[in-house]
């Protein structure tokens, strides 16, 4: 798969057009850069693909990719406008609206690869792709979680595994470090309303979608397992909440922090469609799950930043370390009550602030 997606980037590249005010920025003098940006593009929407096709392989949206829905018919000339459908369809909650936010994928929109380009990784998903669709083990998580939309942006993306050490952690890992973490809190703090957990580089989300996991199981059920530590006994006797009141204290408990804001964008598509599955499955959302169903509440607390500056320097300062950070726009959603420390006092060049 990593093959054919790599080999769908380079004949998507082949054809891109640039926005005309990117390609009069790459002169022929600067043909190389020119190609950079052809090639960004096309692996924004080959990632972009893979995301549409995971949700219509779990009906959180309709199908587009897999199979033409009835009523509708693909052209040769509409393959392009066909995938712009698909990706749209992923901005319809507000914590996932992010994911085709030109702030956070610029590349998705500096250019568009031809139509039959796009037509060619259609048929593809429809004919030749596996399914991205498998159930949970005992152990493993299922793929309802966004594993392998995860596991798939570092493979797509090779730069954000290059140049941000973007390395998707084994869901074996995750579980070894919340089994000694997350389950000794819960057990000291078993009669709080939350256990406050914070992930300052989250990538896509492998650990707090374990710990949602985690913290579903306890506050719905009232025992919790170990899942990679053996021979110890289950926590118990915990206190048994509705699913809504689970769901309300996992989002005020499970926080976030990741530097790239597309990596970002995908945490929040995960971990929304995730507490969503769990209402569904226990009832209180209608199945099967649709995004748009999800409500808006349903909002998890992923902020885009780095995790060792924000909230310790003014914004000023963080500005002349990452400019682009600064104006995001949403990035530090849903968290209405961020407040920028105050500017330093020039004539007090020892204070703290």
């Amino acid at each position: 798969m990593r093959r054919q997606l790599q080999r769908h980037v380079d004949t998507l590249a082949d054809t891109v057009t640039l926005r005309p005010n990117l390609a009069a920025a790459s002169p022929k003098t600067r043909s190389d850069d020119a190609a950079l940006a052809r090639r960004a593009v096309a692996t924004a929407w080959v990632y972009m693909s893979c995301v549409v096709a995971w949700a219509e392989d779990h009906d959180l949206v309709r199908p587009l990719l897999r199979r033409s829905p009835p009523g509708l018919s693909r052209t040769p000339e509409s393959g392009a406008i066909w995938l712009v459908r698909a990706f749209q369809q992923l901005g319809a909650h507000p914590s996932t609206l992010w994911l085709i936010h030109p702030g956070y994928q610029p590349a998705l929109w500096a250019g568009a690869p031809s139509a039959a380009a796009s037509n060619d990784l259609i048929d593809w998903w429809a004919a030749e792709a596996p399914s991205l669709a498998y159930p949970a083990t005992s152990t493993a998580p299922g793929s309802i979680s966004g594993w392998p939309i995860g596991d798939l942006l570092p493979v797509v993306h090779d730069n954000l595994r290059a140049g941000n050490a973007l390395v998707q952690t084994p869901h074996w890992v995750a579980d070894l470090i919340l089994d000694l973490t997350l389950i000794p809190t819960v057990d000291e703090f078993r009669d709080e309303h939350l256990i406050r957990t914070i992930d300052p580089a989250c990538g896509t989300g492998h650990f707090l979608i374990r710990a949602i996991d985690y913290l579903w199981q306890w506050w719905t059920t009232g025992t919790l397992p170990s899942r990679s530590v053996t021979g110890r006994p289950p926590l118990a006797a915990g206190a048994v909440l509705t699913p809504v009141e689970a769901a309300r204290r996992i989002l005020a408990s499970i926080d976030g922090v990741e530097l790239d804001p597309l990596t970002a964008a995908v945490a929040r598509l995960r971990s929304t469609i995730y507490i969503g599955h769990l209402l569904a499955a226990a009832g209180v959302l209608p199945a099967p799950l649709r995004l748009q169903a999800i409500p808006a509440t349903v909002a998890p607390r992923i902020a885009v930043g780095d995790s060792l500056l924000l909230g310790r320097i003014s914004r000023r300062q963080y500005e002349a370390v990452h400019p682009r950070l600064a104006a995001l726009p949403g990035a530090a959603y849903p968290l209405d009550d961020f407040a920028w420390p105050p500017e330093p006092d020039p004539a007090r060049p020892n204070d703290p602030r």
